[in-house]
């Protein structure tokens, strides 16, 4: 039985097209305020281990529907907070340790296609109506069920 995770931002999520050209001191600011939406939105809906596979549906309640391109590339910063931090390993002995997707809250494992099938909608609301919700539906393979 395929488990489903939904929740809802207040807000729809930025467009590209306000968030290019910001310094970034700006852009790490909204990254991290992204995260923080997400967190306090469905930080109790968490599975105790990410979805290896998934399906990741966002819906984009606006007043105006963008273009399909803004709407897809803007879509990136809420999916990087889904994902699941990765300690990467140092190349030199001593050198301070990266990690990928360190604003992620470890919904999925990654986004990479073998992980996820993306769906992004726009829908078009009123000005009171606006809101981004988020439906995470883990990908349950037949062969493992057998």
């Amino acid at each position: 039985m395929p488990r489903t995770i939904t929740f809802t931002l207040p807000a729809p999520f930025p467009l590209v097209n306000t968030t290019n050209g910001h310094s970034h001191f700006t852009a790490t600011r909204q990254k991290n305020q992204m995260q923080r939406q997400v967190a306090a939105a469905a930080f109790h809906l968490r599975p105790s281990k990410p979805f290896e596979r998934a399906h990741v549906l966002i819906e984009r309640h606006s007043v105006g529907t963008p273009d399909t391109d803004n709407l897809w590339g803007s879509a990136k910063r809420l999916l990087d907070c889904l994902t699941t931090p990765v300690l990467l390993n140092v190349r030199k002995e001593g050198a301070r340790p990266r990690v990928k997707n360190k604003r992620g809250l470890s919904f999925i494992v990654d986004d990479a296609p073998k992980h996820l099938t993306l769906d992004i909608r726009a829908v078009k609301c009123r000005l009171c109506e606006q809101k981004t919700v988020v439906t995470i539906t883990e990908i349950v393979d037949a062969e493992v069920m057998a």
